[in-house]
């Protein structure tokens, strides 16, 4: 039997706990949303570390010895039961059992990138950034997971490619799952081909090569392929697709229907695409229009084609800040 839903990891002071030093819990939408359709097991490590809610707020100090995490005032070095925490939790959880990770932004523990740290405690200013204690270990521990964090996700273009790994790593481990079972690569190929379109989208050289490895010229035992794939298809976690990319996937679907339509579709299609090319409309709108014409020519191929519903419709939101469609 395959798994029933995505798992993520998440910061539990967003959206699950009232765990942060102040005693309150984050509002998140995106998270909210995400609950009818994933499984979240939440951490918090300051209270994993034993630390009441709400407390002292906690910082990153920079020493000769290198980072310490400390109580922002009294100073109290709780370096030592975070790594205590984190050895534990790393070694009771892996990568394999998660489909993504959401941490919270800026936070000493949670942070990726964008804690603050300072010279000491106390009162005074912050030297410049980096990955909080947890959130860096995660990067060290699962590499290959989507990871974002709440403020990131704000921003329409990050939290729909978030979106599309998250449930493309899903079904992935689905995968892997029956071919395990069965001793058959017969299911990685359906996934290869009913994701052909969304990986042309994102990364040409690695379809080219997650092709050749489905195609298993050289008889790789099932575990083989898997593994080789898997590592190929690494690059659509880490890039976005791009106006380009974009137009060249839909100048090959567009390819299906070139004996069907007419010549003002043909042209009301390319001016519409041409507008998408100039940032007039969005990359969605320009899909749609293939997508109507899949349905109105029953194109047996491009039905399943993940492109055109890479995550549940009720995640899509696109008032925000990014705009990016």
């Amino acid at each position: 039997m395959g798994l029933s839903r995505p798992k993520i990891l998440c910061s539990a002071c967003l959206e699950h706990c009232n765990c942060r030093y102040d005693g309150s819990v984050i509002k998140n939408e995106t998270i909210e949303k995400l609950k009818e359709y994933v499984d979240f097991v939440t951490v918090c490590p300051e209270m994993a570390i034993g630390l009441p809610s709400p407390r002292e707020a906690i910082r990153i100090i920079k020493t000769d010895s290198g980072f310490k995490l400390v109580d922002s005032y009294k100073g109290t070095d709780r370096t030592p039961d975070m790594e205590k925490f984190m050895d534990g939790f790393f070694k009771e959880n892996n990568q394999d059992e998660f489909d993504g990770v959401i941490l919270k932004c800026k936070s000493p523990t949670c942070g990726l990138k964008d804690a603050k740290y300072y010279p000491s405690a106390g009162k005074v200013p912050s030297i410049d950034k980096t990955n909080g204690f947890f959130g860096g270990a995660i990067k060290s521990h699962f590499p290959n997971l989507p990871t974002e964090d709440d403020g990131r996700l704000m921003h329409f273009n990050i939290r729909e490619h978030f979106l599309m790994s998250l449930f493309l790593h899903f079904e992935f481990r689905n995968v892997v799952s029956e071919v395990n079972t069965i001793k058959k690569i017969s299911p990685l190929v359906a996934f290869h081909t009913k994701n052909k379109y969304l990986f042309m989208a994102y990364h040409q050289k690695a379809l080219s090569q997650m092709g050749k490895i489905v195609a298993n010229h050289e008889h790789h035992h099932p575990d083989e392929v898997l593994k080789l794939y898997e590592q190929a298809m690494l690059p659509i976690y880490s890039t976005y697709p791009n106006s380009g990319k974009n137009t060249n996937m839909l100048l090959h679907l567009f390819g299906y229907f070139k004996n069907e339509l007419s010549k003002d579709e043909k042209s009301f299609f390319l001016d519409q695409l041409e507008q998408y090319q100039n940032k007039k409309i969005p990359f969605s709108s320009v899909l749609m229009i293939i997508r109507s014409w899949v349905i109105r020519f029953d194109e047996p191929y491009l039905k399943n084609q993940t492109i055109f519903n890479m995550f549940p419709t009720d995640l899509i939101e696109v008032t925000d800040s990014g705009k990016g469609l």
